[in-house]
């Protein structure tokens, strides 16, 4: 049985079956298990992932060392230009290379690879995966709401945000700008989690029938960096009357 693992390393398991004439066992499973070890080790892992507020993120390495055969990189390519910045740095020329990884977005998500040419025949090129999830230190959710009257067979209608923070320390609410005409907020704190949850009651007093409303609700808190969260909120009134 002859496997072509061609650039994958790792722990692996191949299984082939085996037909013949014997009465007695017409089907034989032929199973090859075993840890392969790559020309060139990429630690800790050739799969990164960028996960938090884009302020609080570090560079993330990634060493490549020959184990058997000298290599060189020749070139890199990557399909997230605009999302990351990245470098390779030569450590030891020939056995050790240092990729560095860092994030540009200041909010969003994304997946992708950086390719790295190299010099040797059987191992043409290297690839390290990139995922990225990059939040704001103080995130709303949703960010978009609908209270009021959305249709007369309805009741009506108020909404619920949670705000919660990426920092491990408690953060208080200084400050609710929105339309006191349209709508009201109140709050309180989440029970088992960092954050607070506000809940948006529509007032349709003012309310033309039949319109929608846009008024932004902005939350400001006593966190210093990207502190504040803005919440889109949609009120309607399809009352055929006020009543």
């Amino acid at each position: 049985m002859k496997v072509d693992l061609g650039i994958f390393q790792g722990d692996i398991i191949k299984t082939a079956t085996i037909q013949s004439n014997d009465p007695d066992t017409p089907l034989t499973v032929l199973k090859v298990e075993g840890k392969v070890k790559g020309i060139v080790e990429m630690k800790p892992s050739p799969n990164v992932s960028l996960t938090g507020p884009a302020a609080r993120l570090q560079p993330a390495v990634v060493d490549l060392q020959a184990t058997t055969t000298p290599f060189h990189i020749e070139s890199m390519e990557t399909n997230l230009t605009g999302s990351i910045n990245y470098s390779v740095e030569t450590v030891t020329d020939g056995t050790h290379y240092r990729l560095e990884i860092s994030n540009l977005l200041p909010k969003g998500s994304y997946s992708g690879y950086i390719k790295l040419k190299t010099d040797m025949a059987k191992v043409p090129y290297l690839l390290v995966r990139v995922m990225g999830v990059i939040k704001d230190q103080l995130s709303a959710s949703p960010e978009t709401v609908m209270i009021g009257e959305l249709s007369g067979a309805e009741p009506l209608r108020s909404a619920e945000v949670t705000l919660t923070s990426a920092l491990d320390k408690p953060f208080k609410i200084t400050g609710l700008t929105y339309d006191k005409t349209f709508m009201r907020v109140s709050q309180e704190k989440l029970k088992n989690q960092n954050g607070f949850s506000l809940t948006i009651e529509p007032k349709l007093e003012h309310a033309r029938p039949g319109s929608v409303n846009q008024s932004p609700l902005l939350i400001q808190t006593d966190i210093k960096q990207d502190g504040q969260a803005r919440v889109l909120v949609l009120i309607f009134n399809n009352r055929k009357g006020n009543r």
